[in-house]
C-alpha cells in the first residue's frame, strides 16, 4: 500500500477502502500576537475503517483518544485523527510528513506513528465507542482514553501520566516507568497496572473479576474496588483504600496499610509499615507487620473469632468479648476471644506484630463514611 501527502489535500487508498485525509497547513500568527505560542490544529485525517477494529499508537508524543457520539455515525466506520502542536519555525513548521496515519485492512487497525515528532504535539484520535485500544508513547509523552469499550486497552507510557475514564473492556493493562496512573469514573473490566519508581496511582472505582496493582515508590490509592480477587502491592509507597469487596491481598515493604472498609477476605503484610483496617462484614482476615502497629476497627455487631499478637494488646471496653485467652511469651503478647459469642473457622480476625502493638476498636457504618480515600 502506498500513499502520497501533499501540503495540501490528498488521497488514500487502504485495501480497498476509501479514506480523505484534509492536510491543514499550520497558519502562523500576525501582529501583535505572534510571539504566544499555542497549540492548534495542523494536520487531519478522516479514516474509513470496519467496525470494531484496533487502534495501534506509538509516538513520542501526547495521545488523546475519545469515543463519537453513535447518533452521528451509526455504521461506526470512521476514525478522526487530529494533529495540535505549535509551529515553532517560522521557515518550515513541523514536519508532519514524519507521522504515519493509515488502517490496514488486513490486521483491522488504526496504525499512527512516528519517532521524530515534537514533544510537544497532541495527537488526538476520535473513534467509534467500541474500538480496542494499544497506545505507546515515549518521553514524557501522555494518554488520556475517554468512554471507549474494547475487548483489550493497553497503554504503556515512560514518563507521561495515563489518564483513563469511564472505560468498559475485558482486560485494562496499564504500564509507566514515572508517569501517575489516574481512573476516573468507572472503569470495568480485568485490570492490570505496573507503576515503576515514583509513579503513583490514583483510582476512583474499578469493577472487574480481577485486580493486580504494584507500585514502587509511589502512592497508591483507590475509593472502590469491586472484584471477586484484587492483589495489590508496594515496594515503599502507602497504600490507602476506601470502599472494598471481594478477597484482597496487600503487600508493602516499608510503606502503611489503610482499607476504609472491607466486605471479603483480607491477607495483608509490611514489614516496617503501619495498618489500618476496618473490617464491615465478617470474613477471613490476616494482618501481619514486623515492626509497625496495626489498628483494627469493627462495628460492635460484627460476629467473629479473634487472634491478637503485639508487643501490646489493647482492646476497647465497648466491644464484648467471650471466651477470652490470653498468653505472654518473650515479650508478645497473644489475645484469642470471640466477638458476640460466635467461634467459627469462616469468620476469623488474625492481626499480629512482632515489634508493634494491635488495638481493636469500634466504628459503625456511619463513621466509615468520613474515612473514604480522597
Amino acid at each position: 500500500m502506498s500513499s502520497l501527502v501533499y501540503r495540501g489535500y490528498c488521497c488514500l487508498s487502504l485495501a480497498g477502502k476509501k479514506a480523505r485525509v484534509v492536510a491543514a497547513a499550520a497558519c502562523r500568527w500576525k501582529g501583535s500576537r505572534a510571539a504566544e505560542p499555542r497549540n492548534k490544529p495542523l494536520k487531519q485525517w478522516t479514516l474509513i475503517v470496519s467496525p470494531q477494529s484496533r487502534l495501534n499508537v506509538q509516538l513520542p508524543c501526547s495521545v488523546r483518544v475519545s469515543s463519537q457520539d453513535p447518533l452521528a455515525y451509526p455504521l461506526a466506520d470512521r476514525v478522526f485523527v487530529t494533529v495540535s502542536g505549535v509551529d515553532r519555525n517560522v521557515h518550515r513548521g513541523l514536519d508532519l510528513d514524519n507521522i504515519e496515519v493509515k488502517y490496514e485492512e488486513s490486521s483491522r487497525q488504526v496504525v499512527i506513528r512516528s519517532r521524530d515528532i515534537d514533544s510537544h504535539t497532541c495527537v488526538e484520535v476520535t473513534t467509534p465507542v467500541r474500538f480496542d485500544v494499544n497506545i505507546k508513547t515515549t518521553g514524557t509523552g501522555s494518554v488520556n482514553v475517554k468512554k471507549i469499550e474494547c475487548d483489550n486497552c493497553h497503554v504503556e507510557t515512560e514518563k507521561g501520566d495515563s489518564v483513563l475514564q469511564s472505560v468498559k473492556s475485558h482486560t485494562v493493562d496499564i504500564r509507566t516507568d514515572g508517569g501517575k496512573v489516574v481512573c476516573l469514573g468507572t472503569v470495568h473490566g480485568n485490570v492490570n497496572i505496573y507503576a515503576s519508581a515514583q509513579s503513583s496511582v490514583k483510582i476512583e472505582k474499578l469493577l472487574g473479576t480481577t485486580i493486580n496493582i504494584c507500585t514502587e515508590d509511589g502512592t497508591l490509592k483507590a475509593k472502590y474496588l469491586y472484584a471477586e480477587s484484587s492483589s495489590m502491592s508496594s515496594a515503599s509507597g502507602d497504600i490507602r483504600l476506601g470502599s472494598v469487596h471481594g478477597d484482597l491481598n496487600l503487600h508493602s515493604q516499608h510503606g502503611n496499610v489503610t482499607v476504609d472498609s472491607l466486605d471479603g477476605s483480607l491477607s495483608a503484610s509490611t514489614c516496617c509499615g503501619a495498618m489500618d483496617v476496618y473490617v464491615s462484614q465478617a470474613g477471613q482476615v490476616h494482618l501481619k507487620s514486623e515492626e509497625g502497629c496495626i489498628k483494627v476497627r469493627v462495628p460492635e455487631s460484627l460476629s467473629t473469632s479473634l487472634q491478637l499478637a503485639g508487643t501490646k494488646v489493647d482492646v476497647s471496653p465497648e466491644i464484648q468479648l467471650n471466651e477470652i485467652q490470653t498468653t505472654s511469651e518473650e515479650g508478645q503478647v497473644t489475645l484469642t476471644a470471640s466477638m458476640n459469642a460466635v467461634n467459627e473457622k469462616e469468620r476469623w480476625i488474625k492481626a499480629e506484630s512482632k515489634k508493634g502493638t494491635v488495638s481493636l476498636k469500634p466504628q459503625n457504618w456511619f463513621q466509615s463514611l468520613k474515612f473514604h480515600t480522597t
